[in-house]
């Protein structure tokens, strides 16, 4: 991988870093306890629970994609960058700039 692509995949990262930290606060009011002076029927209060329920777990997925970004971003300048954790071999660049959070090269992925 050359110094191009990685300064590309760099900016995908950091671009999808910047994506999910703007997600997870909004996840993170979403999922905010509703407080009980707030006069709502039943089928709503339902409705709520089912969707904070639905958020939480968006955050949670989106929270450990945020830990994963953040690993790759810290290891761009090692020689761990963009193998692949299964069978060390390289990962393809376009895979990392569709995914940049793939630790895994396509064949590994798809076993």
């Amino acid at each position: 991988m050359d110094s191009k692509e990685k300064e590309e995949i760099r900016m995908a990262i950091e671009e999808k870093v910047n994506e999910l930290t703007s997600r997870i606060k909004d996840l993170q009011e979403a999922t905010k306890p509703m407080g009980l002076d707030n006069a709502v029927g039943r089928l709503s209060r339902m409705d709520y629970i089912n969707n904070k329920t639905i958020d939480e777990a968006n955050l949670r997925q989106s929270e450990s994609k945020l830990k994963a970004l953040q690993r790759w971003l810290s290891m761009i300048d090692t020689d761990k960058f963009g193998k692949c954790s299964r069978c060390n071999k390289e990962i393809n660049p376009k895979r990392l700039l569709f995914m940049p959070e793939s630790t895994h090269c396509i064949q590994c992925a798809s076993r």
